[in-house]
């Protein structure tokens, strides 16, 4: 009987962990499938606004990371009175990132510091990388059971970075087949949805080998109640990507 009740206990106590350690391998299983980082990519944005109008943008994107700095940059191609106009964002490991927004009709480039507000202004919303690129001890990951998705089986779990408590949870929805990313919805820090984005249209990338991209997004505002559509035109690994890639140069239209 002792060592039936030390059996339980060892049970109950071992079962969050079990979870947690299940959802991290989950996690990680699905993020490896992803390129996240030193690639470039040509996209295609359909802004889609409440009232159904809408606007099309095309960029081309460089995403590198080095020694823990992280960098963006976006050149507009499309529409043609934008053409040009070029955004980089380096995000340091310790200290408030910068914004530098280069616009050729004056040919001055704008900096600002990388605050979750200029943040929200100049990003879509749609970046798959957000939580899979990071390391995951700086994320908490805990298992929510399973739930269907346009007939499909899925993991659920709970994804938090612990750094950042001020942007709510987001909840993942990860096929079990294929441990692909199939949905994500994240929370406002009060519990009210902010955001769903959904993955589909997954091809391989080039000769990387267990290298599975989603082509095809749709990201929704809740509040706003506007979405984009993100279409994935090319997508190529780029380790060779260096700092001086990610500095704006003059763009003649």
């Amino acid at each position: 009987m002792l060592k039936l009740k030390l059996a339980v206990l060892v049970a109950v106590f071992c079962m969050p962990l079990m979870g947690q350690n299940n959802a991290r391998d989950i996690f990680e299983k699905a993020a490896d499938q992803l390129l996240t980082t030193n690639l470039e990519l040509s996209l295609e944005i359909k802004e889609v606004a409440s009232n159904g109008r809408f606007k099309e943008k095309q960029y081309n994107v460089l995403i590198g990371k080095s020694e823990g700095v992280e960098r963006t940059k976006t050149i507009v191609q499309h529409p043609p009175k934008l053409k040009g106009i070029t955004i980089v964002i380096t995000d340091y490991p310790d200290e408030t990132g910068l914004i530098e927004i280069f616009t050729p009709a004056n040919g001055k480039i704008r900096k600002m510091k990388a605050t979750p507000k200029n943040m929200e202004l100049v990003n879509s919303g749609v970046s798959i990388a957000n939580y899979t690129s990071k390391d995951t001890s700086e994320l908490s990951l805990e298992f929510k059971g399973t739930e269907e998705f346009e007939g499909k089986s899925c993991y659920k779990l709970q994804v938090v970075d612990i750094l950042d408590l001020e942007n709510g949870k987001t909840m993942y929805l990860i096929e079990k087949n294929t441990y692909r990313i199939l949905k994500i919805t994240a929370y406002n820090k009060d519990g009210t949805e902010k955001s769903i984005t959904t993955y589909s249209d997954f091809q391989s990338i080039g000769e990387l080998k267990g290298k599975t991209q989603p082509m095809f997004m749709v990201n929704k505002d809740i509040k706003k109640s506007k979405h984009n559509e993100i279409k994935i035109l090319k997508i190529n690994s780029r380790p060779d990507l260096k700092e001086e890639n990610f500095t704006i140069e003059p763009v003649i239209n």
